[in-house]
């Protein structure tokens, strides 16, 4: 395969971090648009730019890892408290606001038990959440290959001009240049998809000096007079962005650059629930090892391995009040869960070389008499490759140790399995995980 642009991949990608954010898809590809607009105005070297750009994209790669704390902190969706938290204030009278406003319709002596514990902790909750989401989008961006320009502008992020930012309390040029300007454009689009132009114009002025940096913020609100906010309105916006890469510094990505990417955002992936551990990685381990058993071409079980290691990328819009829930799911709540596989899809499909991997991910909870979801595909539709990963995502839900249960035995597991071989899941696979030499080791 032709090696693909790092940057296509990436915006792709970034799409899913939008959603786990609670922002309109497209946000970190807006936000990559206005820093390199910046990056024009300081006239910025080459490296830095670079470092920006990608910087940029993957702003948001450690969001996943606190969804679940900040929903089991306030009890109520990630992504629409997120949503909101980006729009809030800072003061502690905007921040009692925002947590009163934003608990759950619960019994009045439990909302007052959640409000007790946020305002005795919440400072250091709050410290503690960032800190873990900085560190993770750093790291994930160092397993990825970037640079340490790259992982500091991410694990500086959300540090304010004036020191009273989090996790760090950094101030003025303690702040990397790259995490200053990504923080003010970011800023800048949140308002505006949020709030519209004028409103979002309005907030980052009041907002120099003591959130942002005074002169990146007086060269952005002249990007504004000048429209920037109507261009990222514009068709081929992400075109755009692509071709605003440093010349000579373009990266390119081999069939081994995609799969370390794909790996680190199974990471991010499995980081969304505490329940879900490694599960992404296991299953494409498990869905590559029958891939090898059952014969398939090499391009076919690379596909296959790809597409096990992202199939549950949508799950990264399905709010963790739901993947969380100790108890069965109601309706509404299923018909949630059931969105994850065509999110996937949705966000896979736009990579060219993810073609057939975006097809195959779809699929995994497509069952073969046609009564999965979410296109009810039955067994003339389902090809080998979405049959052995549906069946490898079953095997590792139930083997996998989960916090809430035990791990079933493999027999046990298998015997449930083969109950609905022919109906629900491909008979032929089900046999390949009878052979343990199907299975590679685990790491």
């Amino acid at each position: 395969m032709a090696p693909l642009r790092t940057s296509e991949l990436l915006a792709a990608l970034s799409v899913a971090l939008d959603l786990t954010e609670g922002q309109r898809a497209g946000h970190a590809v807006r936000t990559c648009y206005l820093a390199m607009r910046l990056a024009d105005r300081l006239d910025l070297k080459p490296a830095a730019r670079s470092s920006l750009y990608y910087a940029a994209l993957l702003k948001d790669s450690g969001c996943s890892s606190n969804a679940a704390a900040v929903s089991e902190l306030f009890g109520t969706a990630d992504q629409q408290l997120k949503g909101r938290q980006a729009t809030a204030g800072r003061s502690l009278l905007a921040m009692a606001w925002f947590s009163v406003s934003n608990l759950p319709a619960e019994p009045l002596p439990r909302r007052a038990r959640r409000l007790i514990n946020l305002a005795l902790s919440g400072e250091r909750e709050r410290r503690d959440v960032e800190q873990l989401r900085c560190s993770r989008g750093a790291g994930i961006a160092r397993k990825i290959g970037f640079s340490d320009e790259v992982s500091e502008a991410i694990m500086t992020l959300h540090e304010h001009w004036d020191g009273h930012g989090l996790p760090q309390g950094l101030r003025r040029d303690q702040i990397p240049l790259a995490s200053r300007i990504i923080a003010v454009c970011a800023g800048l689009d949140v308002f505006s998809t949020d709030r519209g132009p004028a409103l979002a114009v309005g907030v980052i002025r009041r907002r120099r000096g003591s959130w942002y940096d005074p002169l990146l913020t007086d060269h952005l609100l002249t990007l504004c007079a000048d429209g920037v906010l109507e261009d990222l309105k514009a068709s081929d916006l992400k075109a755009q962005v692509f071709g605003m890469e440093p010349r000579g510094l373009v990266q390119m990505s081999t069939d081994t650059d995609i799969d370390v990417i794909a790996t680190a955002f199974a990471d991010i992936i499995d980081a969304k629930s505490p329940f879900t551990g490694r599960h992404s990685q296991n299953v494409a381990r498990i869905a590559d090892g029958l891939a090898s058993r059952l014969g398939l071409p090499d391009r076919d079980r690379l596909d296959v391995r790809r597409a096990a290691l992202l199939h549950d990328i949508g799950k990264l819009g399905v709010p963790n009040t739901i993947l969380d829930k100790p108890g069965p799911l109601d309706a509404a709540e299923f018909a949630i869960i059931k969105r994850h596989p065509e999110l996937s899809l949705r966000i896979l499909e736009p990579i060219a070389a993810f073609t057939r991997v975006a097809q195959i991910a779809a699929s995994h909870h497509e069952k073969l008499d046609g009564t999965g979801y979410f296109r009810g595909l039955d067994a003339e539709s389902l090809g080998m490759s979405a049959r052995i990963v549906s069946v490898a995502d079953v095997f590792e839900a139930m083997t996998a140790d989960r916090p809430y249960r035990a791990p079933m035995a493999r027999e046990a597991a298998l015997a449930l399995m083969r109950k609905s071989a022919g109906s629900h899941l491909a008979a032929e696979v089900i046999a390949a995980l009878n052979d343990s030499s199907a299975l590679p080791k685990a790491a």
